[in-house]
Order: C-alpha cells, then sequence, then structure tokens
C-alpha cells in the first residue's frame, strides 16, 4: 500500500489538474452548453456514438442499415468509434450505469452531456502516463507533472476533443509509444513497444499512421543521441523495434485490416490545390488556433548551456524540427496522407515541448545572470520577429499582452532565482507554468472554440429544436412508424446538411455522412447515376434527386417537405401534415427482392444517358462483369428537342458569360411531353471564377455547388437535374463565366416503374437482423438472378437453400445472387472482409508477443 500512495496521489492531482483545465466548459455544462463542435460534433461525433452503443448493447457489432442505404460500421467507422479503446471503456460503463437505472437513456443529447467528463478522465490519464513516462527518463516528479501538463492541457487537445473527439485519444497512445521506444533503448524489453503499436492499430488506423511517423523521427534522434552509457546498441535496437512493431502489427490484425480495407473502399477525389513547402502565416507565438509556444520554451532554446544535458538536447531538437514541420503545409499534407494538408500532429511538438521545460527545470541551478540575459535577448528578438511577420498583430490584444506578459515573468522568476537561488523563487516559477498552463488554455476555449468555433450556441436548446431533432418532424415520423407493419421502407428526410439525421431521430434514411464510405454507393451517386444531392461534398450522400425510379428501387416510400414544396417526385401523393411539413408516400415502391433474368452490362450503358441506366435497372440487372447482355431500346425514344435562348447571358456552345445578377439559358422545348412526365436535363459545368461556389437553378429546382478552391469539392462536374414536365426548362446561374456542355434533354413517362410496381413481390418471411439477412423467395418464373437492396460490400456471404453462392455487385452498388428454380431459402451473413484470417493473425501474433517478450526478459 505504501508503494501504491505515490501513484494513487499522481492519479488525484492528474484528475484536479484535468477538472481545472476544463473549468470554462465544466461551467458551460452547467448551464446546458456542451463539449460538442455545432458542425462535425453534431453531425458525426454524437450520431455515431449513439448508433454503435445501440448496436453493441444489442450484441450487433459489424453491419446497420441504419446508416445511410447500409454500411459494415465496424469497418467504415473504424476511423471515428468502431474500435476507440476509450469508446468502448465508455460503452461497457454506460451500460453498467443504464442496467441499474442510473442512465435512462442513452440518445444524442446524452452523449453529448458526457462528453466534458469522458474528457476530463481522459486527460487525467494523458497527464498520468505522460508523467511517468518522463520519471522513467530521470526527471524529478514534479517537473514530469509541469512537462506532462504543457503536453495534455493544451490548445491543441481541446481543439481535437471539441471538434472530432476521437482525435483526442491519439495523446494518449504518443507517450505510451515513446516508453516503449525508451525501455527498448534502455532495458532491451521489447513488451511495452509491441503493446503500444498493438493498441494503436487497433484504436485508430489513422493516428496510429500518424503516431508511426512521429515515433519514428523520435528513434531517429534517439540513434544518435543516447540518454545514458548502457543502451542497447544501435543495429539490436533497430532490430528490436522491427520485429515488435510486426508482432504489434499482427495483434491488431482483426481491427486494423477491416479499417485499411474501408479506406482502401472509400472514394475522395484527391486534392489538387499547389501546396507550399512553407507558410509562415501562423503566429505560433501569440495567437494560433493549433499550438501557442510557452514562452519559457522560447526562452530555453537559446539557454545554449542546456544543451550539455542529453535529455533536453532530443527534446529541445525536437522542439526546433517540429517548429520547422509545422511551418511547412507539405509536411501536414504527407501526415494527412498525402491529401489536404492538416493540423493534427502538431500534439507531438507539446510533448517535447513538455519534456524540454522538464529537463531543463531540473537544471536551474545552472542558471546564472548572464546566461538568462543572453537567452532573454533572442527570445524576445523571436516574440518581436513573429509580430512583424503578423499583419494582423496587434500589441493590446489579449492574446499579445498574454504572451508578452508571460515572457516578461518567466524571465523575472528565473532572474530572481538565478540572482538569489532561493528556492522559494523555483517553487514560484513552478506555480507560474502550471497556473499559465490553465489559464492559457481556458482562455483558448473561451476565445478559439466558443466563440471563434461557434461552440457556444451548442446547447440543449439547439439540440432537441428544429434545427437538429425537430419535435414537429418527430410527430410526423411517429405517424409513419404507428402505419407501418410490414417490410423495409425509407424516408428521405434530412435536417439542413446534416446528413446523419436518420440516425439522430431514429429512421432509416437515404443519407449519410462520413470521411469512409463504401465506393460503390458513392461512385453510384456521383458518376454512374449522376444523382445530385442538392449540395456538392465530398465524403457523403443524400436523397435521390427527386428521381422516382431511384426510389421505388431503394424503397424510399416517404418523404418530408417544407409545406409549399411543389417539386415532388412522380408517384408521391401526401400522407400527413403539420404546421410547417408534408409528408408524401410512394405509391410504386418495389420489393427489397426482385428476381430477373435480364442482363445488361455497365460497359453496354457507359455511353447511355442516365435515365437508360435506370431502365436497365428496372428492366433487369446490371452488372459488371464480362458476359453478352440484353439490348436497351435505342436512346432516341426519350430525347427531346429544344431550342437554346440565352437570358442575360451570351453563350457559344461552350462558354457561357452570365451578365447581370442572374441569368443562363432557357431550353424550349420542340414538342411538349406528357403532364404527367418528368423531364431530366443533363450537361457538364465548371465556373471559370478562382475561388467562388455558386448556386444553380433548374425550374423549381436548387442545388450548390463548391469553389474550385474548397477541399470538399468532388470535381464530379456532369449534372443530370429532373424537373417536372414543363414547356421550357430554365438554367440559371449567377454573374460570372462557366464552361457549360453537352446540354442533353430526355422525358421519362414511368411505364416501366408502373409495369414493374404492378408485378407480384414473390419474397416472404423476410428478416433483416444487423448483419443478418433471411427470406423465402418462389422463383416462379425460374429467373436467373435475385436483386436486392442491400449495398454491396465484400464482406457479404451468401447461401442458397444451404448451399454457399457467389455475391455479385449488381445495379452499380447492390448485392445479387443466383437463383435455383422454385423455392429459395435465402441468407445472407456480413462480417468485416478477412475477417477469420485477421482473427487467426491475431492471435498467432499474441501467442508469438508473449513468446518473445518472455524470452527478451530471460535473455
Amino acid at each position: 500500500m505504501h508503494k501504491l500512495r505515490p501513484v494513487l496521489l499522481l492519479g488525484i492531482i492528474s484528475v484536479l489538474l484535468s477538472s481545472i483545465g476544463h473549468a470554462v466548459f465544466l461551467y458551460q455544462w452547467s448551464r446546458g452548453h456542451f463539449m460538442v463542435g455545432i458542425n462535425d460534433g453534431l453531425s458525426q461525433m454524437m450520431p455515431f456514438k449513439h448508433l454503435l452503443f445501440e448496436q453493441y448493447t444489442r450484441g450487433e457489432f459489424f453491419y446497420s442499415f441504419d446508416f445511410g442505404l447500409g454500411a459494415g460500421t465496424f469497418s467504415e467507422l473504424s476511423y471515428y468509434f468502431s474500435t476507440s479503446i476509450v469508446f468502448l471503456m465508455s460503452v461497457v460503463i454506460v451500460a453498467i450505469l443504464k442496467t441499474i437505472n442510473i442512465v435512462q437513456t442513452t440518445d444524442v443529447l446524452f452523449w453529448a452531456n458526457a462528453a466534458v467528463f469522458i474528457s476530463i478522465i481522459r486527460l487525467a490519464a494523458i497527464l498520468f502516463i505522460t508523467t511517468r513516462l518522463f520519471m522513467y527518463m530521470k526527471i524529478s516528479k514534479p517537473a514530469a507533472l509541469l512537462g506532462a501538463s504543457l503536453y495534455g492541457i493544451s490548445g491543441m487537445y481541446f481543439r481535437h476533443v471539441t471538434y472530432w473527439e476521437f482525435f483526442a485519444d491519439a495523446f494518449l497512445w504518443l507517450p505510451i509509444l515513446l516508453f516503449g521506444v525508451e525501455k527498448i533503448f534502455r532495458e532491451q524489453k521489447p513488451g511495452w513497444f509491441l503493446t503500444a503499436v498493438a493498441v494503436s492499430m487497433i484504436d485508430n488506423f489513422y493516428f496510429a499512421y500518424i503516431n508511426f511517423l512521429l515515433t519514428t523521427l523520435y528513434i531517429l534522434f534517439r540513434l544518435f543521441i543516447p540518454l545514458q552509457s548502457d543502451e542497447q546498441d544501435r543495429k539490436k535496437a533497430f532490430m528490436s523495434f522491427v520485429i515488435a512493431g510486426l508482432i504489434g502489427a499482427g495483434i491488431s490484425a482483426i481491427s486494423f485490416i477491416p479499417a485499411v480495407y474501408a479506406y482502401l473502399n472509400n472514394h475522395r477525389p484527391a486534392f489538387q490545390q499547389e501546396i507550399p513547402w512553407v507558410d509562415l502565416t501562423d503566429n505560433i507565438l501569440f495567437d494560433s488556433r493549433f499550438i501557442v509556444l510557452p514562452a519559457i520554451f522560447v526562452l530555453l532554446l537559446f539557454c545554449f548551456f542546456l544543451y550539455r544535458n542529453k535529455t533536453f538536447r532530443l527534446f529541445a531538437l525536437l522542439g526546433i524540427v517540429g517548429i520547422i514541420m509545422h511551418h511547412s503545409p507539405l509536411i501536414g499534407s504527407a501526415f494527412n496522407g498525402f491529401s489536404a494538408p492538416q493540423y493534427r500532429w502538431e500534439y507531438f511538438l507539446s510533448l517535447v515541448i513538455g519534456g524540454a521545460v522538464a529537463a531543463a527545470f531540473d537544471q536551474l541551478p545552472k542558471f546564472t545572470v548572464r546566461r538568462l540575459l543572453v537567452a532573454s535577448v533572442f527570445a524576445g528578438f523571436c516574440f518581436a520577429l513573429y509580430a512583424s511577420w503578423d499583419e494582423n498583430f496587434a500589441i493590446d490584444s489579449q492574446a499579445s499582452l498574454f504572451a508578452i506578459g508571460s515572457l516578461l515573468l518567466t524571465v523575472l522568476l528565473l532572474f530572481l532565482y538565478a540572482r538569489f537561488k532561493k528556492t522559494v523563487f523555483k517553487g514560484l516559477l513552478m506555480v507560474f507554468l502550471f497556473a499559465w498552463a490553465l489559464l492559457f488554455v481556458n482562455l483558448y476555449q473561451l476565445e478559439k472554440i466558443l466563440e471563434d468555433g461557434d461552440i457556444a450556441q451548442v446547447n440543449e436548446e439547439l439540440m432537441t429544436g428544429a434545427e437538429y431533432d425537430d419535435p414537429e418532424i418527430d410527430e410526423l415520423l411517429e405517424l409513419i412508424h404507428a402505419k407501418e407493419t410490414g417490410g423495409p421502407y425509407r424516408i428521405e428526410w434530412m435536417e439542413g446538411v446534416r446528413n446523419n439525421t436518420p440516425i439522430v431521430q431514429d429512421f432509416q434514411g437515404l443519407s449519410a455522412y462520413s470521411s469512409i464510405l463504401n465506393k460503390n454507393l458513392l461512385f453510384f451517386y456521383l458518376y454512374d447515376l449522376e444523382i445530385d444531392m442538392e449540395r456538392e461534398s465530398v465524403s457523403r450522400y443524400a436523397t435521390l434527386g427527386n428521381r422516382a425510379n431511384l426510389y421505388s428501387m431503394l424503397q424510399g416510400k416517404y418523404l418530408i417537405r417544407p409545406n409549399g414544396d411543389n417539386n415532388i417526385p412522380f408517384g408521391f401523393t401526401e400522407s400527413h401534415s403539420s404546421e410547417n411539413y408534408t409528408v408524401y408516400e410512394n405509391e410504386h415502391v418495389l420489393p427489397f427482392a426482385r428476381s430477373t433474368s435480364a442482363v445488361y452490362q455497365e460497359q453496354q450503358l457507359a455511353e447511355m444517358p442516365v435515365l437508360m441506366r435506370e431502365q436497365a435497372m428496372l428492366e433487369g440487372i446490371v452488372l459488371d462483369q464480362a458476359q453478352d447482355g440484353e439490348s436497351l431500346a435505342p436512346s432516341d425514344d426519350i430525347t427531346v428537342g429544344y431550342e437554346i435562348a440565352e437570358v442575360n447571358a451570351t453563350y457559344d456552345g461552350s462558354l457561357l458569360k452570365v451578365t447581370d445578377r442572374l441569368g443562363g439559358l432557357t431550353l424550349n422545348l420542340d414538342n411538349p411531353v406528357e403532364d404527367n412526365a418528368d423531364l431530366f436535363v443533363s450537361f457538364h459545368l465548371e465556373s471559370r471564377a478562382a475561388d467562388e461556389g455558386f448556386a444553380l437553378q433548374v425550374n423549381s429546382y436548387e442545388t450548390t455547388r463548391k469553389s474550385n478552391q474548397s477541399v470538399y469539392k468532388t470535381f464530379v462536374d456532369d449534372l443530370t437535374i429532373r424537373v417536372p414536365a414543363d414547356e421550357q426548362i430554365d438554367i440559371r446561374l449567377p454573374e460570372g463565366t462557366y464552361e457549360l456542355t453537352g446540354i442533353d434533354l430526355y422525358s421519362e413517362n414511368y411505364e416501366t416503374l408502373l409495369d414493374e410496381a404492378e408485378q407480384p413481390d414473390r419474397s416472404s418471411n423476410l428478416l433483416i437482423d444487423g448483419s443478418k439477412v433471411n427470406l423465402d423467395y418462389s422463383n416462379a418464373e425460374n429467373d436467373e438472378y435475385l436483386k436486392l437492396s442491400i449495398p454491396y460490400e465484400q464482406g457479404w456471404r451468401a447461401y442458397v437453400n444451404g448451399q454457399e453462392t457467389e455475391v455479385l455487385k449488381a445495379d452499380y452498388g447492390f448485392v445479387a445472387l443466383h437463383l435455383e428454380p422454385g423455392d429459395n431459402d435465402i441468407s445472407l451473413i456480413y462480417r468485416p472482409p478477412f475477417f477469420k484470417t485477421s482473427l487467426i493473425l491475431s492471435v498467432l501474433s499474441a501467442i508469438i508477443g508473449v513468446l518473445f517478450t518472455f524470452y527478451k526478459r530471460k535473455a
């Protein structure tokens, strides 16, 4: 017990420091405000926690039909929380609290309330672990705790945890990795490094990549800066890292391989903007959004005598390299998988800053007034230099006064200690540095997060109101659910731009937003069917563009639209209404399972209008396999002739110049189409503006397009817009210059859809239970294929009458099976791709890891 007291004391102090560091958000929480970002926090973090908690506590770990059109959540949400160790621990604790009725509900509001408390516990663990790391490196306990505080109680931590909560978990694993590195160098024991590698790769593949790059940098420096005389030689150390790293990677296979598969099976257009080598605009001494260097660290960098201490030298040199890296967008791109530059790795800079300050604190007796004055001159020059570089610098701003004041107070306290060598001044300096860290981070929360990041708006009123979880919509959803007693149905409704609204409001929808999505669905939306989503953006899909054929094929049975919206798809009639919204019901929904023998090839349809691809999906099955296919009727039957008229614009057949606030082209139809028909207009559209998004109107339909410089632009500029039948098509754009080519106009009378809707549903006993789907199908027509409204993923396995059968990719992104004549008993089960292989590899690697660690201990 006596040995545990220091550990318990450190744990208590860590919790206390963490709580004070969260003072602003604790106060916000007491007022009904939450530590959650207004954008991705509300649109992704909270919905995904809610979704996964409900899944896991039901015993379902792999798949959900509630996420978009259906997805393998274990792999696709591995970037977020599905394998996050902090989240998994939270699930266990919350499930226990719910079982004993301490927690009543676990909706998104619950997770928003819990965010600040989970963060306090996480940060306390970070402080505890990092302090132990520095203590292991022969730094005194008070100095080690100070260094850990400069690492954890930092603006970057609170930025990460507020906007993208799972980012903050990386703060935990980095010091454990470095501890593992030190154990190999100092004691030739690989167990900690092996475990840290495995944990990192299990927890989050993206931050494992970042942490491994940072750890590699640390190892490279350590190879040339030994910290004690009896360290393992470089060659043996290198081999230990390689072997332990490979074993750790093998242990993580059960999580890491499905995660990497999901990443590779994702689609995000390549970042096309130029990335500069150097960017000095971020002021890291005064008011950076990412990291502000403590004044004492800047001062210590110029205390040249400190470099004789190897621990300080290691951390100081890494800090200098980190500062250089911070000012290079190209490095930011490398840490983001060579995509758009992101400042997500700078917590490493906070860690080495903490290590340098901690190591220097133990060297304070070596300070002299002369040494301090020299360092102060250089530090002052650095502050003056950064102030002169910054065009927005203001000497009287809060950030400037705080930075300069902290430098002056640090110099004063160091001067008093160097001059008088009184312990009291050393103690005052330490107290001041702790106070600086705590005060700075709370001011950072107020200015950079609550005010600049609009987080002050995130409260219970917002999350239970019309802009997030509208009670009026909830009532309409209850009416829909009460009406439905049979098979699957989907509802199109999305609150603003929050594509994960279906998760928040607990219904199966037609939208999803995630950094990793099934590329088959993204290609289906962006390229194969050119479905406009009313808003261009990457990493999401939403709506079906008012295209009745697609709604019917994907069980899109209900729409919720604002009252007065007249752009309703064919076949939908009013079902319910409220003060502000109307529910429309689809009268022509097709079965979840349909059979056919008519085969069309993707290659055959590649040059045809997207409307012909819809027809092929209705009449038969579209496959990507090389085999003979059916012939479609000529597309001339649906082509509509037109004459072009310019409106406040000039057009030469490719370049459109809009000369007024709003203008464009009007397509006057040669012949009117049927009243119950729809028109589909297709064209290629690009803005020539360097950095300006724009709105596009086609009759009553409106959509938006991103700036050419936006990191969220899809660069998919072939558009197909559906509008109700009319005598003309008005294409309207704001003033500017555009490339507009390939204008084609088609009509759809829905005869094929009506014919298919009259066919009987030959499926029965349909049961969808998470990652399992079972049904019976009566193949009375002896059709060859069965199509299912299940997004195609490699992890599906299918059985027909007890025999495993091939799972085909059909209709550009969905599942199909070979049928047998007569009755078919069909079952499908989803497991993450390569699940069995990964599980075997993890178990074998764990056994090898235990043996390897035991062997190294005995050696």
